[in-house]
């Protein structure tokens, strides 16, 4: 019988005796004979470092599922203002392995890509910035936690901002207009501290990156996410594509459907709504969506639907919104006892297959990678090749929307192949907005909601902010939580959701072999760079000449299709 997530054991990890841990192996590599001796030396720190992540993960899980869970809240403090030391002393070790006379021969036992995320890892990390990251995590932390405990007004009640994401997908559009304002004044009435938590974060990690010897927090924060093989320049040249072929082909898009809707504009509230009459929404309870996707991954492969059971088994799935729990969703690898676990927040829309099919792309590429034995510093690879393992499975389950919603699969298609397209603009925005800020980090608030609303008319021209408290002032960032806890992330979904996108295509004509594809991408884990995966999967890399161009035509003309 499958040990259940609620019953893995937790004990807190001493991070001090783990830092001197740490200490000791930093001194054997300082004085190791060979390279096969650092090679067997990291081995024994890396697992050391699955113990401490194991029960840092634990405790972070088990309080994002309740928030005023006091234990695990101090549990979560404790990691906040440890963790960051150890990190400076795993950047100590690798220095030394670098130091080492035996570097050299090291570099030839290892994927190349190792030898990068360690040098990488020694310019974002030292001792002079421990007290800064311990900061930041705090303050991260305090943003989460009055985002999952405010309570949007609505009906005689309350709900949390995850449910109020649902309701501002409704059918009425007068009930959507009335959620966006809603969100908006709630937003409004915490302003202070939404401004003030972000003012600090900005300074923190300006200082952070100065005291490091950048210029900035940008190249900073993209090595921190792991952005490596690509950088500002590269990623430049994807916006200008997003802006140049993506834009005006969502502009057609956009005004044709504004027609049939029968709408004076598209606003901001209609954004998300494809259907005339209302989004498709899933069919039946969350239970039957629970089961509904047991029978689709039987169905797409059994070890697909193996690997499914074995997380609703172990009740590694939580989905249900509820008061006092993160709002959002994740997947997260419990790395000592192998165990993969998915944290959701279904409100009755579209948004609850997407994250359990998305949720689940990232469960299986942490189960596949823990099972190939790849090396912890690759795993599932940096963010964009594991948002690919997670938008690619949302691409290739368009195939059983019948299973999710009935007679309407059709209907949920083109509004799931849309709304990825839509996407690509919006986390443009999102990742262009902070390389901005950080690169004049004395924005005040007001410049900062100005400078979101000039990226929304460039990136975004065919929505209407208009009418609606506190976003029409350029306030829409401010619940886009990445922005405040993990800065750069988004661009990592924009690349992603290129390759995904393609996925989607050849499983239109050939899916057997789509999904082959996608499967031995995954299999492959964080081994190669993006772009090595996309060329041995068949697919374009997003940094490929004329790759956007080609995909704009193909998406477009199978939205027009399923339109």
């Amino acid at each position: 019988m499958a040990v259940k997530v609620k019953d893995l054991k937790y004990e807190r990890i001493d991070v001090e005796k783990a830092s001197e841990f740490i200490a000791s192996c930093t001194a054997r590599a300082a004085a190791a004979n060979s390279a096969e001796e650092l090679v067997s030396i990291r081995a024994e720190l890396n697992a050391k470092l699955d113990e401490c992540f194991t029960m840092s993960s634990l405790a972070a899980i088990r309080n994002s599922l309740n928030v005023r869970d006091e234990f695990y809240s101090k549990e979560k403090d404790y990691y906040n203002e440890t963790m960051p030391s150890l990190s400076a002393r795993l950047t100590a070790f690798n220095k030394a392995l670098m130091a080492s006379a035996h570097y050299g021969a090291f570099k030839k036992l290892v994927n190349p890509l190792i030898i990068m995320n360690m040098e990488a890892a020694v310019r974002v990390m030292d001792d002079k910035i421990i007290d800064d990251c311990v900061e930041e995590n705090k303050i991260s932390t305090d943003y989460a936690r009055l985002l999952a405990e405010l309570k949007f007004p609505w009906n005689g009640g309350t709900v949390t901002i995850g449910e109020m994401r649902g309701i501002a997908k409704d059918a009425d559009r007068e009930v959507r207009k009335k959620a966006f304002s809603v969100i908006g004044e709630t937003l409004a009435s915490v302003s202070d501290k939404l401004d003030g938590y972000y003012d600090k974060l900005v300074g923190i990690r300006t200082r952070m990156a100065k005291k490091m010897g950048f210029a900035d927090y940008v190249e900073m924060g993209d090595l921190r996410m792991g952005h490596i093989g690509y950088g500002r320049k590269e990623i430049a040249v994807f916006r200008e594509s997003v802006l140049n072929d993506v834009v005006p082909a969502l502009v057609k898009l956009k005004a044709a459907l504004c027609k049939k809707h029968g709408w004076d504009k598209t606003y901001i509230y209609d954004n998300d709504n494809y259907i005339v009459g209302g989004n498709i929404d899933p069919v039946g309870t969350a239970e039957q969506l629970i089961a509904a996707a047991q029978s689709m991954y039987d169905e797409m492969r059994p070890e697909l639907g193996k690997f499914f059971k074995s997380m609703c088994d172990a009740e590694a799935i939580d989905y249900i919104a509820r008061d006092g729990k993160e709002c959002g969703g994740y997947a997260e690898m419990i790395y000592g006892y192998g165990q993969p676990f998915i944290f959701a927040n279904f409100n009755g829309t579209m948004d609850d297959v997407g994250v359990l099919t998305h949720e689940l792309g990232h469960a299986y590429a942490f189960e596949r990678a823990a099972a190939n034995k790849i090396d912890r510093d690759l795993f599932v690879g940096s963010m964009e090749t594991a948002e690919t393992h997670s938008m690619g499975m949302e691409a290739l389950c368009n195939r059983y929307n019948a299973k999710f919603y009935g007679d309407r699969a059709d209907e949920a298609t083109y509004q799931q192949i849309f709304d990825a397209f839509n996407f690509l603009p919006y986390g443009v925005i999102v990742d262009y907005f902070q390389e901005l800020v950080y690169r004049s980090p004395e924005m005040t608030p007001a410049e900062r909601k100005a400078l979101w609303l000039d990226l929304e008319k460039q990136f975004r021209p065919y929505l209407d902010m208009s009418g609606v408290p506190y976003i029409e002032d350029g306030g829409r960032w401010q619940y886009q939580s990445h922005i405040y806890e993990v800065p750069f992330y988004y661009i990592d979904y924009c690349l992603s959701t290129c390759l995904a996108l393609q996925f989607g295509e050849l499983a239109s004509t050939d899916y057997a072999d789509a999904l082959d594809r996608y499967l031995k991408l995954v299999e492959k884990g964080g081994t190669k760079t993006i772009d090595t995966l996309a060329h041995e999967a068949g697919l374009m890399s997003p940094f490929d000449k004329g790759a956007l161009k080609k995909l704009c035509k193909q998406v477009t003309e199978h939205i027009l299709e399923l339109e």
